[in-house]
């Protein structure tokens, strides 16, 4: 076939799964959630993501991020209440809740990592204080649209909460569900993938009875913090804090793979090098790093950069960055100097949901869309993502153009390939996976 014909076949197969609005829905049958950080409206330049940038046709569920406690009352509050209720006159809240007309769920999230754990250990120690914020949850629901509540208590029993937090959680996630019953409401988890934390957070078989789905968050393994360069979100590895090990273990513990959501990391961690290597094409994994990160220009947060950071530096300095590919983790890499950042492209991405389709689950998680390259300013690196729709979220469309392929590819060890042929491969995978989702229209 000569590549004329292909072009033609793929125009066709394109155009074919477009819907009446105009959008490219991939169709499967798995769970796809989106975290949408509400403070990504403030970052700088391209940086800066709206509602409106938002593309909801890549996501089954969104989730708005985030709600926080009132600890003088135990109610729900908004963390922004200009942003949330009141922007352009009508509240990020109500225009998230009027994306459920397209079908999607839209849930609201509470906690995160900045709320802590303390406030939330002492409004589950009583029975009374839980009532008080159930009781405001679900009128917040109701006022502002919502689908539902995800939690995001970051942690039971650590940062500041207490060793019976542990049980309080299932009866926090009992009387919630048992009060969402009515207004059928969704009840979601965000739950840590380290085993130690799970162990004194979670009794997995008790709060999988009442959570419609449990998102995992597998990422944040290493960073930083380690004082050596390690995979933000290895699918495996030897240290065993890795994805594959993380869902093993919960499953293990009796969480229902139709329950379990994995989450996937939109952004890499940086690390700066102890010193300059010798050679820039050296893989960095487990060299000596600082204990401080350096900041993407958007995000601005040490030892932390977006994808789309990350990519529109390999884009506008491609001389100065050499990328690379961790076989054992399945983690893309890139370095200049004495800087190193490990995150999840396209292809890792790709691992990931596989492994998740072998494993059962419900489906995949995502934090957060908003670090997707949502503007397309890095096609160059997108191959054959960016002839789905357009060059924009090349992340999203992996994601779910790996979930509609009904082929479940067996485990295969990770190889290196030369250039030419990861191109025939990513071209044929592209391909092939755009006339599955065709044929199963």
């Amino acid at each position: 076939m000569s590549l004329n014909n292909v072009a033609f076949l793929l125009a066709i197969l394109l155009f074919g799964i477009y819907d009446i609005h105009g959008l490219l829905r991939i169709k499967h049958d798995n769970v796809v959630v989106c975290y949408v950080a509400s403070w990504a409206a403030y970052r700088q330049g391209n940086g800066a993501f709206s509602l409106e940038n938002l593309r909801p046709e890549h996501c089954t569920h969104l989730i708005y991020a985030f709600a926080g406690l009132n600890a003088s009352n135990w109610t729900i509050r908004s963390l922004d209440p200009w942003a949330d209720m009141e922007k352009d006159g009508i509240g990020n809240y109500k225009k998230m809740t009027a994306l459920r007309h397209r079908g999607l769920k839209v849930s609201l999230g509470i906690g995160g990592w900045n709320e802590g754990s303390r406030n939330y250990s002492m409004m589950a120690s009583s029975s009374e204080s839980r009532r008080t914020f159930i009781a405001s949850t679900v009128e917040f629901l109701k006022m502002y649209g919502f689908d539902g509540l995800d939690l995001d208590w970051e942690f039971p029993g650590s940062r500041g909460g207490a060793p019976y937090d542990k049980q309080n959680f299932v009866s926090l996630v009992k009387e919630l569900k048992d009060a969402f019953r009515e207004h059928q409401y969704l009840l979601t988890a965000a739950i840590s993938a380290d085993k130690s934390t799970i162990n004194i957070a979670y009794d997995i078989p008790e709060i999988s009875k009442y959570l419609d789905y449990i998102h995992v968050m597998a990422y944040d393994y290493h960073g930083a913090w380690n004082k050596r360069v390690l995979p933000n979100s290895p699918l495996r590895s030897k240290d065993q804090l890795n994805v594959e090990d993380t869902i093993t273990y919960l499953l293990q513990q009796g969480a229902p793979a139709k329950k379990l959501v994995l989450g996937l990391a939109m952004y890499g961690r940086t690390f700066v090098l102890t010193s300059v290597p010798e050679t820039s094409k050296i893989n960095p994994i487990g060299l000596p790093s600082l204990d401080i990160g350096f900041k993407g220009p958007y995000t601005g947060e040490d030892g932390f950069m977006g994808f789309n950071e990350i990519c529109e530096a390999l884009v506008l300095y491609p001389q100065e960055w050499i990328t690379g590919w961790d076989n054992e983790s399945s983690t893309a890499y890139a370095i200049k100097k004495d800087q190193v950042v490990v995150y999840d492209d396209h292809k890792a991405m790709i691992a990931k949901v596989e492994y998740a389709k072998r494993q059962k689950l419900a489906g995949v998680m995502v934090w957060s869309i908003d670090t997707d390259d949502f503007r397309g300013k890095c096609t160059l690196l997108h191959g054959d993502m960016a002839l789905l729709d357009g060059h924009n979220y090349p992340l999203m469309k992996s994601i779910n153009t790996a979930l509609a392929n009904n082929t479940i590819p067996p485990v295969e060890k990770p190889q290196p390939s030369s250039s030419s042929v990861q191109l025939l491969s990513n071209s044929v995978f592209a391909l092939s996976m755009i006339t599955m989702i065709y044929l199963s229209r």
